[in-house]
């Protein structure tokens, strides 16, 4: 990934990225941060880009023409519109889903301004995104820039080692991450949880869920407003479940499984809550066969006889929303069922999707996003 940062002080970036994890991705070719300096394109031969604001007030404002042609610049360089990040306090507050869809991009161009900001048409004219890192001040943009290259850098491959892997991030679920331990086992009287001693994974993983919940309500309980908890229900063939199981892991580390092949839960009543998320997956979106043999069926209890409403009859939801994964005709009678059983269906997932992984990592940061904003 290259970032290329248009600035009034290259040093600041240049002396920053060159160490620690972003350094080494430098090195090894994964990221390059190249600076642009928008003095070079001033339009005045004492190199200024700033003039007094119209209107009159304190401060100085950044001209147009220079930050438009630093833009057009990186622009010819590498022979596309870039998307264009300008950091300011006036914008959405950076998140963990925001990092992770700049870092699909293979290029990106942050604007630094500086003194009291940039003139707004050519904001207008060349910026994609406005991004914040706070709900403050700064001099510059710089600092804020270097924020977004370190999050966003965690997740261009080969980056991060396995020891440092990305995949399960603090904030990923909107939840805190869970508390963390090593050696020694006993430390100032102080023991590690018994739980992390058993070696029971699931009990492990129930346990930092629930230590990310109450983490994140005793320090930012606002994040709990928009945390959600993924069941993934599916029936059909073993390739329906995987495929469900492929999504749910991309949008969420604490997923719950339901087969719907099982007779016993299908006649079970279960009433999902606002604060879930029902991922469901049909055969359709697996390419299971439409009739499978009487041995496949059999093994995994698949009957396709059933009527989709017979299946699910005891589910039912409280404005809680839902995401279906299968083919137009399953996605038309899921949506209408679901509808009337008080769920809101805020996406759909072609079966086109698992094919590729970029595709399948865009579907679930589009579904984490619906969900940042459902309520």
């Amino acid at each position: 990934m290259n970032f290329y940062v248009l600035t009034l002080f290259p040093e600041m970036i240049e002396n920053a990225v060159g160490t620690s994890i972003t350094g080494r991705a430098i090195k090894s070719g994964s990221i390059s941060v190249e600076t642009v300096n928008i003095r070079d394109f001033s339009t005045r031969k004492t190199m200024r880009v700033d003039d007094y604001p119209y209107g009159g007030g304190a401060g100085m404002v950044m001209e147009p023409e220079p930050v438009f042609r630093a833009v057009k610049s990186v622009e010819g360089k590498i022979g596309r519109r870039p998307r264009v990040v300008y950091m300011t306090p006036q914008a959405r507050v950076l998140d963990q889903t925001k990092v992770e869809s700049l870092a699909q991009e293979k290029n990106l161009v942050i604007l630094c301004g500086h003194y009291e900001g940039i003139d707004e048409r050519v904001l207008q004219e060349t910026v994609t995104d406005y991004i914040s890192i706070g709900d403050y001040v700064l001099t510059g943009g710089e600092l804020g820039a270097l924020v977004l290259i370190d999050a966003v850098s965690r997740f261009v491959p080969g980056v991060l080692s396995n020891e440092e892997s990305s995949q399960f991030e603090s904030l990923q679920d909107n939840l805190l991450e869970y508390p963390q331990y090593t050696r020694p086992e006993v430390w100032h009287e102080r023991s590690v949880p018994p739980v992390l001693l058993s070696g029971d994974h699931r009990r492990i993983e129930e346990w930092r869920h629930e230590e990310s919940l109450k983490r994140t309500k005793e320090r930012r309980p606002d994040l709990l407003k928009n945390s959600y908890r993924v069941i993934c229900a599916s029936y059909g063939l073993p390739e329906t479940a995987e495929r469900g199981r492929l999504l749910t892991e991309r949008i969420s580390r604490y997923g719950e499984y339901m087969d719907y092949n099982r007779r016993k839960l299908q006649k079970t009543s279960f009433h999902m809550k606002p604060w879930n998320l029902l991922l469901l997956a049909m055969p359709g979106a697996a390419g299971d066969a439409a009739e499978p043999s009487a041995e496949t069926a059999s093994a995994v209890r698949y009957d396709p006889s059933v009527p989709f409403a017979e299946r699910f009859r005891g589910l039912y939801g409280s404005e809680t929303p839902a995401v279906l994964v299968g083919n137009g005709n399953e996605i038309a009678e899921a949506s209408a069922f679901l509808e009337r059983r008080s769920f809101r269906v805020i996406a759909e997932v072609s079966p086109d999707t698992f094919g590729d992984e970029r595709l399948l990592q865009n579907a679930a940061l589009a579904v984490r996003e619906k969900t940042l904003h459902f309520h």
